[in-house]
């Protein structure tokens, strides 16, 4: 009990909070996104105001795992985990259909940035923001490479034959993790929180410490509320 109180008190509570603001904002977005995709309803997902969102919390989710590996015994251990629950929502949307699957999405992204991150630590914080510029730059270089195959997808290299329901490759999103841990430098380096003030225990709080949870359960809850309310609504 007083390890667990500990726990609590040493982790940063505006980190928790964000992540938890991000991960509400997630589930709205991908209750819009089985709106049009499974039950046809024309939301405009994908485009306009509610596609930017979805950039902003993607772009937002990435970088505070970058700046979390600052608090983090074991980031690598971590990655193992993110990882492997990334590949397990592939298998499971594998099976429910092509439309749906996922190859690469922003889970296997943050997994795989983590499972580097401690070679990125080593990297002095000019050169490491120097290489964030670098990689976010790519965005406007790989639109224009041609390749005959779908090898390198994770790297943001495919053609028309590739497909992925969420897709978040190295290049150019892993800037944001890379720009994260920069941030963790600058503003965490004592590793406490940035406010004089604190926030007692509270729900999103509590969202932001079980986000990797909330993200693996929070689709099929979605689909069986949705499939309920269309049955009572029909």
């Amino acid at each position: 009990m007083i390890k667990k109180e500990s726990s609590v008190r040493e982790r940063i509570w505006e980190i928790d909070v964000l992540r938890g603001i991000l991960v509400i904002i997630m589930v709205v977005l991908h209750i819009l996104f089985d709106l049009e995709f499974v039950y046809n309803i024309p939301i405009g997902y994908g485009t306009g105001f509610i596609d930017k969102i979805r950039i902003v919390v993607a772009t937002l989710f990435i970088m505070v795992s970058g700046i979390s590996t600052a608090f983090s015994k074991n980031s690598f251990k971590r990655g193992v985990v993110v990882l492997s629950a990334a590949l397990l929502i592939s298998f499971v949307t594998f099976i429910v259909g092509r439309e749906y699957f996922i190859s690469f999405g922003v889970l296997h992204l943050i997994g795989l940035c983590m499972i580097v991150s401690p070679f990125l630590k080593k990297i002095p914080t000019p050169s490491l923001l120097i290489l964030s510029l670098i990689i976010g730059m790519t965005q406007f270089v790989i639109p224009y490479v041609e390749v005959s195959h779908n090898y390198f997808f994770m790297f943001g290299f495919y053609n028309d034959k590739f497909a992925s329901a969420d897709y978040y490759p190295v290049f150019p999103w892993a800037w944001a993790f890379l720009f994260g841990i920069v941030l963790s430098r600058l503003f965490y380096r004592e590793k406490k929180s940035i406010f004089k003030f604190t926030i007692k225990e509270n729900p999103i709080g509590f969202l932001g410490r079980n986000s990797l949870l909330i993200y693996l359960i929070h689709q099929p809850i979605i689909l069986l509320l949705l499939a309920i309310l269309m049955r009572i609504f029909a």
